[in-house]
């Protein structure tokens, strides 16, 4: 039995859908983790800060991929003592350059509890995902425009579907344990490279404003708490100091890592 956490989010769903077509028993557990799973697919519904609902998703696991949440670092110990063979967790590429911020801090945080545990794990840190640039979906479908900050700073972001891919590989193949593999996509792209990416494959014109870093707070308190805004824009900042392009995609999975132009060409509806 291989146990998915995070369901809810864009790698967590993959994960699971991504064994699932393999033909791998899955459990999944999520706060909310939806109605639309296929009958072979164990459910669990419930927050894994609940060390009831953690037992009850460990029970019988033998493999399961880890994304964390506050509140629930017991998990490594848990499955170390419930009999669990490996852990994958999905970390930040951020943890390699020691950046404070709280999101960056909890990552090392797991990593060092899983080292702790003793269990074998696989440790995935990632660069910013591609489907981050769907949150401009709305002002670009009503509005042709993307507001943004450092949009001249470079950024190397993932498809969430690759790194699902290295998640799956990991679970299902041999020699994956004790590894950390640094995952990127394959290009350097600024945010106003991105929207211009966007704007070619819709055929239209889309206006980018470089926006100050002050602007940019102001404007996501009106949807996020000022804590985790200040937390955002740290990691996003911080990420532009990791210009680095990694091929461990291809390394671990035999297939190249998406393109940002493939990734909207796939998703395209969200923009238009």
């Amino acid at each position: 039995m291989n146990l998915i956490t995070g369901v809810s989010s864009d790698v967590g769903q993959e994960v699971a859908q991504q064994l699932h077509d393999r033909g791998h028993r899955i459990r999944v557990v999520s706060r909310n983790p939806g109605d639309s799973w296929p009958v072979d697919v164990e459910v669990i519904a419930g927050d894994l800060t609940d060390p009831a609902v953690m037992n009850k998703a460990l029970l019988g696991v033998k493999k399961a991929f880890l994304i964390a949440v506050p509140g629930d670092e017991s998990f490594p110990e848990v499955a170390r003592a419930l009999g669990v063979k490996h852990l994958i967790f999905l970390s930040s590429s951020a943890v390699e350059l020691g950046a404070d911020n709280p999101i960056t801090r909890m990552h090392a945080r797991m990593e060092e509890l899983i080292r702790q545990s003793g269990i074998p794990s696989t440790i995935l840190r990632s660069g910013p995902f591609m489907s981050n640039a769907l949150h401009w979906a709305d002002t670009i479908r009503f509005g042709g425009r993307v507001r943004a900050p450092y949009g001249n700073d470079g950024l190397v972001p993932i498809d969430p579907r690759d790194i699902a891919a290295v998640v799956v590989e990991s679970l299902v193949s041999a020699g994956h344990e004790g590894r950390i593999y640094t995952l990127t996509g394959p290009e350097l792209l600024t945010p106003a490279d991105q929207v211009q990416t966007i704007a070619e494959v819709l055929q239209q014109s889309i206006e980018f404003d470089n926006i100050t870093e002050s602007v940019a707070k102001e404007e996501m308190k009106q949807y996020m708490p000022e804590e985790k805004v200040d937390s955002v824009l740290r990691v996003r900042k911080a990420a532009t100091a990791q210009r680095i392009i990694r091929n461990t995609v291809m390394e671990v999975t035999g297939q190249a890592a998406r393109t940002f132009r493939q990734f909207v060409k796939d998703h395209i509806d969200a923009f238009r």
